[in-house]
């Protein structure tokens, strides 16, 4: 029998997992231990990775997507350790890791489970790594999200056990699936690993729960510490984690408590859920409208001060009545947003003249509209022109204001690229200085801190790196692990502090795995192929010209019918267009490793009449469309395709 089985299901996360296999092998040194993956169904190449990277790693493809609970007890049944610690992907473990928690779990055999202290990718506290039972109580404060408003109090939190302290060894009563010990002999008396009722949430909790009710404790034990990239706090905002961490929830109920409290504890649940979602349904749309809403009181305010202006004091006219008022202007301010909207003024990176560019497109849009208004409403065409002029340079220098106070942050789109610095050795250094320039959005390299005590062409050493850090102005530390012990990447991140981004690096990766936000799920710098097409923006200006498209040959269609071939297919193609079935431009066939796309009318290439292109040309034009996608390429092969729109 081996001392450890090392459990970790995967989907979809390849080098955050490459990152976690690392660092457990290392970890495992010394001791009797096996790795099984079980891996979901992955499309990212992830078992390709493992079968290239770690052959000593015990893998088991699934064909589809089993959930948590059943992939780990797949694992579970070939499992020959005495101790069985599941692990999430997105996690990185210290060289100390297994000595410090098997020594524990050998000298205390009450202990049924355990759990180590949790930090996120910017060295923070995860407070999930210890947690309690939901009783009424409890659950009602984190459904509703309470106890996040009251982080401290130990009643109103007690779902994240803060009675007990950061860096205390206690009992609890649950502890986080993410990194979970688990003592083999106790499945005889708990029967399954994890209860497979649940797909996703919460087989955390139950599995807690019956170790205790098997007469065991479940021990949270901060002597061990775990980098967890995507913790509970990276999935709270959707409405989907809601939904779904509710229903586990009430799942979890119903095993047990009695029929009569469970009735009214998954009552009140609901009740929770609908304030949550209505809450963060709410808080998401104001996130997103926030700036809009913004430049919309800006232009209202524009246009009552250029009314008052213009056509009461300038040209000494009698008052526009307000039901015109209210008949026009929230037409103008609408068409105006969305004319900001259409021309980026609201994407990453920023750019003050795609507002400005919204701004004339909207003002002339306006204007049209303006005209074909009735005579009453038709006050003046002075007050628009002026607005629009007014309030390009009005929005502009209010983004600057909301930019500041940090209402809305913008991405400057020539902003300084961060500052970062590599913790090497110098071959390493230069290695990975040379990868990093393949990447996209990639930071500028100040320099390299050594990783011992070396003192030519080294910025520091790793042990004096914080003052170095804050000297310099430093955003990003890279650390490369060759040469470097995770220990020291653990305590150097909790050292420094939130303030700086962390990014790790195996020597011959093709990935900075890290986590730039205690919000976030989870960043990465890869020189994998960028597909421009894969982006909102990208697939929304995608959509837009493929509504004006399909209207404007809609309009030439009588004209068209005599110069498209099949022109039988001409209006049920722009008709399939128009209700978002098929896109104009699309790959010419199904390409997986590409983007999704809708079918596309016409290929990713110039076609010609009796010539068919091979399969690796085809594939070829389609992965260039994809990565390099702009509105123009669309606009190109349209015009140069436009008699074949009409094929099937």
């Amino acid at each position: 029998m081996k001392k450890i089985s090392i459990i970790i299901v995967n989907y979809n996360v390849k080098y955050f997992l490459e990152v976690c296999l690392h660092s457990v092998q290392r970890a495992t040194l010394g001791f009797d231990a096996e790795i099984i993956v079980v891996d979901n169904n992955s499309s990212d190449g992830s078992c390709e990775m493992v079968k290239k990277t770690f052959q000593d790693v015990l893998l088991i493809e699934n064909k589809d997507n089993r959930g948590f609970s059943k992939a780990n007890n797949q694992a579970v049944a070939i499992a020959q350790g005495a101790y069985i610690l599941f692990l999430n992907p997105d996690t990185v473990m210290p060289e100390d890791f297994f000595r410090k928690t098997i020594n524990y779990l050998d000298a205390h055999p009450e202990v049924g489970a355990l759990g180590p202290r949790l930090i996120d990718g910017k060295g923070v506290f995860a407070p999930d790594a210890k947690k309690s039972f939901p009783t009424l109580s409890v659950a009602i404060f984190k459904t509703t999200g309470l106890n996040k408003i009251f982080s401290r109090s130990a009643y109103i939190n007690k779902y994240y056990a803060v009675h007990i302290g950061e860096h205390e060894t206690a009992e609890v009563e649950v502890l986080s699936g993410c990194c979970m010990f688990l003592r083999t002999s106790l499945l005889d008396k708990i029967g399954i690993a994890f209860d497979e009722d649940y797909f996703m949430y919460c087989e955390d909790v139950d599995l807690s729960y019956r170790v205790q009710l098997a007469g065991y404790k479940n021990i949270y034990f901060p002597e061990a510490t775990l980098i967890h990239y995507k913790g509970e706090s990276t999935r709270k905002a959707s409405l989907s984690y809601i939904r779904i961490f509710n229903e586990a929830l009430s799942t979890f109920v119903r095993k047990h408590y009695s029929k009569g409290n469970a009735a009214l504890f998954i009552a009140l649940i609901n009740i929770g859920i609908v304030l949550r979602a209505v809450w963060s349904f709410v808080k998401n749309i104001f996130k997103f409208l926030k700036t809009p809403l913004f430049d919309a009181l800006t232009l209202l305010a524009l246009l009552l001060f250029m009314n008052h202006f213009w056509v009461e004091g300038f040209k000494n006219l009698k008052p526009v009545d307000n039901i015109t008022l209210y008949a026009t202007f929230p037409v103008y301010i609408l068409l105006w947003i969305a004319s900001m909207y259409l021309n980026g003024a609201y994407d990453q990176p920023y750019r003050a003249l795609r507002s400005v560019r919204g701004m004339v497109i909207g003002t002339i849009i306006i204007l049209a509209y303006f005209g074909m208004l009735a005579a009453e409403y038709r006050y003046s065409r002075a007050v628009i022109l002026f607005t629009g002029a007014l309030g390009s340079i009005a929005l502009v220098s209010l983004h600057e204001v909301l930019n500041w106070l940090g209402i809305a942050k913008f991405v400057r789109y020539n902003q300084v690229p961060k500052r970062a610095v590599i913790v090497a050795d110098e071959n390493n250094y230069l290695l990975t200085a040379q990868t990093l320039e393949q990447v996209h959005y990639a930071p500028d390299i100040i320099g390299r801190i050594s990783v011992n005590n070396e003192t030519s062409n080294v910025l520091s050493n790793v042990q004096d790196m914080q003052p170095l850090l804050h000297a310099l102005n430093i955003n990003e530390v890279v650390f490369c692990i060759n040469g470097l012990q995770y220990e020291t990447v653990l305590h150097q991140m909790e050292l420094c502090g939130a303030q700086y981004d962390y990014k790790i690096h195996l020597p011959g990766s093709l990935s900075f795995v890290g986590s730039n936000s205690s919000h976030s799920s989870g960043d990465l710098y890869t020189i994998d192929k960028r597909y421009n097409i894969a982006t909102f923006i990208s697939l929304r200006n995608k959509r837009v010209f493929d509504i004006v498209a399909a209207l404007t040959l809609l309009l030439l269609s009588p004209f068209l019918l005599f110069i498209v071939q099949q022109p039988i297919g001409l209006l049920p193609n722009i008709c399939n267009v128009l209700l978002g079935r098929k896109t104009w431009i699309g790959y010419g066939s199904d390409h997986k490793q590409l983007p999704k796309l809708k079918p596309g009318i016409l290929p990713a290439y110039s076609l010609q009449q009796g010539f068919e292109p091979k399969n690796e040309v085809q594939l070829l034009a389609a992965t260039e469309y994809a990565e390099h996608y702009v509105v123009g390429i669309d606009f190109a092969l349209l015009l140069k395709n436009l008699k074949f729109i009409g094929k099937n």
